[in-house]
């Protein structure tokens, strides 16, 4: 009864020697549970709780000399407060028993000297021990779950019928309020977003009923403070103090989801943004794609205007446009400062509000306030010093601006001014006027020179380097136009031990992108500011067309390049006057390596050309660099080009 394997160890306090021998032997005898030890007096009866931890009952007799049972029971509850007590007494009386019950004995037995009590006794002794036990383990149990409970960093708490009757300090942390202002309080009603109370309900209503779905639930909490916590509920039924109750655990994942939510935006950013930056053949088509991004990236509102320190015009509008209509009003008033957009078309400068409600009263506020928005944040659309606007955005929940999202506004607004000064320049890559220098190279340590000797281009009706930039990894990356080549002539190039790797770009006329290790006159006059337009390849070697300052130039050109390379002679010059190609605005731009990669990779593989011959991922794959790196280097060499161009 008091549990398998469990012994009872029993205490007898008696001053009649012959009864508790034979209560003691009657006892053992009718059970092996429980064993049975023997004082006679008090005093012993002390001295052996003290000596023994393992007492698991007392037996005390009423009247012993100089002491009753309830005396000793006083002593004892002293150290030993919850340790079973049963009362013997001869003296039936209800005086006795009302006293035995009121100082707190847990049983009480009236001796009856013609009756085998045993029995009774042993059931007795059985029934307390168990009973002491039972409520220990259920401490114990309590003892772990409450510390486990109040250690927890979730928020923990315990419903019956939907109201709080216990919690956690996890818990009033993440609702904002105190634990013993929740007692009696509806979850759901006080604290979950009205949007989604009944889908919580539902999932609290099949926790209480055994059932495991939805495995977790996630909800919007409001605050007293009106800020909003993301968070994951799970549930499960328990029984507390005899009755059936739902412990809800409650994980705060906002910064979790705020995370995921910029990552996924930046990742998007590249693709989509980057892309209308390149696609958009208008500012206004180009700026609503831009607010429409946004709008998409869970800002109920996001625009572009022309800004001055007296009034903002919006031109691309995504989500509410009476807003807008009403912001840009209210804004204007001269009196006013600190709404983002306005804020940031006088400073020049991005601007954040993470609450609107914590600012002073004005006219714009409140139009935000009427609204539902408490966050909003403007960039400025600034390029080569040059404004062209404002980007802002508005949120309807407070503190929604963390570093991602500043970082990716503010990145964004640059890129958006860039895309705006690209679309307002005529000609991307404008033709001017110089030197051009014809030079024949037959050096076969450049491998092109080693292959057309061996004949490799004999069966082709004209090769051509249209381009020659520097790799990552001390090499050069070449752009070749074949003519008339068969497929074989790929397989040649690549088994040339100077030759990294062939890529084709297209099959007719064949262009390929070769990626060299090896010393070639191309790299050898680029490192010396002189501008490779071309270069074509016959059987006797190759032809470099130079682009260069001036005629005084030419001669000690020529002589570097001789120092370098064999067989060095020059063909023609081209006299100023002529037009010359494109190649000397990419000089005049100063372009570093990586920005005249990009640049020269983009418009060998078609990039600039409509349809589009290859996509960024393309074109970067190839270079061995990620879409965004491509993408910034190319419209950093875009923007040094028009800045040659045309400042």
């Amino acid at each position: 009864m008091a549990g398998a394997g469990e012994h009872i160890h029993v205490l007898l306090v008696d001053d009649s020697e012959r009864w508790a021998t034979l209560a003691r032997r009657r006892i053992e005898r009718a059970t092996e549970e429980i064993t049975v030890s023997v004082a006679s007096d008090a005093n012993e009866a002390v001295v052996q709780l003290h000596e023994h931890d393992r007492i698991d009952c007392l037996v005390v007799d009423y009247m012993m000399p100089g002491i009753t049972g309830l005396e000793l029971l006083e002593r004892v509850r002293a150290d030993h407060p919850d340790l079973p007590f049963i009362l013997i007494t001869s003296e039936g009386n209800e005086d006795v028993a009302a006293r035995a019950i009121e100082a707190g004995v847990t049983e009480y037995v009236v001796k009856d000297p013609a009756t085998d009590q045993t029995p009774l006794l042993v059931e007795k002794i059985q029934s307390v021990v168990t009973q002491r036990r039972l409520r220990r383990q259920l401490e114990e149990s309590e003892r772990r779950y409450r510390t486990v409970v109040e250690d927890s960093r979730d928020g923990i708490c315990v419903l019956k019928d939907g109201c709080v009757q216990f919690c956690n300090q996890s818990f009033a942390a993440l609702t904002g309020r105190d634990c013993d202002s929740w007692l009696g309080d509806d979850l759901v009603e006080e604290a979950v977003h009205s949007d989604e109370r009944e889908e919580v309900r539902a999932a609290f209503e099949n926790w209480s009923d055994g059932r495991t779905e939805p495995e977790r639930q996630e909800a919007r909490l409001r605050r007293p403070d009106e800020t909003v916590r993301i968070c994951e509920l799970t549930g499960q039924r328990i029984t507390e103090n005899g009755e059936t109750a739902l412990l809800v655990s409650i994980r705060d994942v906002s910064e979790r989801r705020r995370r995921e939510r910029a990552l996924r935006w930046e990742r998007d950013l590249n693709r989509s943004v980057q892309e209308a930056l390149v696609e958009s053949r208008t500012r206004s088509a180009l700026e609503q794609t831009v607010v429409e991004h946004l709008r998409a990236y869970e800002f109920p509102v996001a625009w572009i205007a022309d800004g001055d320190d007296n009034a903002l015009s919006p031109r691309a509008v995504a989500g509410d446009e009476p807003f807008v209509n009403a912001i840009t009003v209210a804004a204007a008033d001269a009196e006013t400062s600190g709404e983002p957009a306005a804020w940031t078309a006088r400073s020049g400068e991005p601007q954040f509000v993470q609450d609107i409600e914590a600012l002073f009263p004005s006219a714009w506020r409140d139009v935000i306030s009427d609204h539902g928005y408490r966050a909003g944040a403007a960039v400025p659309l600034e390029h080569n010093n040059v404004p062209y606007g404002v980007l802002a955005v508005y949120h309807d929940e407070p503190d929604w601006f963390g570093e991602t999202e500043r970082r990716l506004l503010t990145e964004l607004g640059d890129a958006v001014a860039f895309g705006i000064h690209s679309l307002a320049t005529e000609n991307t890559l404008a033709a001017d006027r110089s030197v051009t220098a014809r030079l024949r190279v037959a050096d076969e340590t450049y491998y092109l020179v080693d292959l057309a000797t061996d004949g490799a281009f004999q069966d082709c009706d004209r090769v051509c380097v249209q381009g020659t930039v520097p790799d990552d990894e001390d090499g050069i990356v070449q752009y070749l136009q074949i003519e008339g080549a068969t497929a074989e002539i790929q397989d040649a190039l690549a088994a040339h031990p100077d030759v990294r790797s062939v890529y084709e770009i297209a099959a007719e006329p064949r262009r390929l992108q070769v990626t060299v290790t090896g010393p070639s006159p191309e790299a050898h006059l680029a490192t010396r500011g002189v501008i490779v337009n071309a270069t074509t390849v016959d059987s006797n070697g190759v032809i470099v067309e130079a682009q260069l300052q001036s005629r005084e130039t030419v001669t000690p050109t020529v002589e570097r390049l001789q120092a370098a390379f064999d067989g060095v002679t020059v063909r023609s010059i081209i006299d100023e006057g002529e037009p010359s190609h494109r190649g000397d605005q990419l000089g005049a731009a100063a372009l570093t390596d990586k920005q005249r990669q990009a640049l020269r990779a983009a418009y060998h593989h078609g990039y600039f050309k409509r349809p589009r011959e290859s996509t960024a991922d393309e074109i970067a794959e190839t270079l061995g660099v990620s879409h965004s790196t491509f993408l910034q280097h190319l419209h950093r060499a875009q923007q040094k080009v028009f800045e040659a161009r045309f400042e």
